[in-house]
């Protein structure tokens, strides 16, 4: 059984500016290799541009924040991880 990975885009209004607004098509744009392990969700906001040196937008795949996040580095991930 393939492992699951919960990808949680923040939709906060600075992660969205920074590139998470293209993140929301993340599930339309992903590879039919990893296709059915990927449930992609929403989140109003992670909380996490708001520390020092913060890079957004992030990402939290499962258990990992992911700064400076795009489709290419969360397909990356995944790849790399499953």
């Amino acid at each position: 059984m393939s492992k699951k990975f919960k990808v949680s885009i923040c939709s906060g209004t600075t992660c969205y500016v920074l590139g998470g607004a293209q993140m929301m098509v993340l599930e339309d744009c992903l590879p039919a290799d990893i296709k059915d392990e990927v449930e992609v969700v929403g989140s109003s906001c992670l909380q996490k541009c708001h520390e020092p040196n913060a890079k957004p937008p992030f990402v939290l795949i499962n258990d990992y924040l992911m700064e400076s996040a795009s489709m290419t580095k969360v397909i990356d991930y995944i790849r790399e991880h499953r």
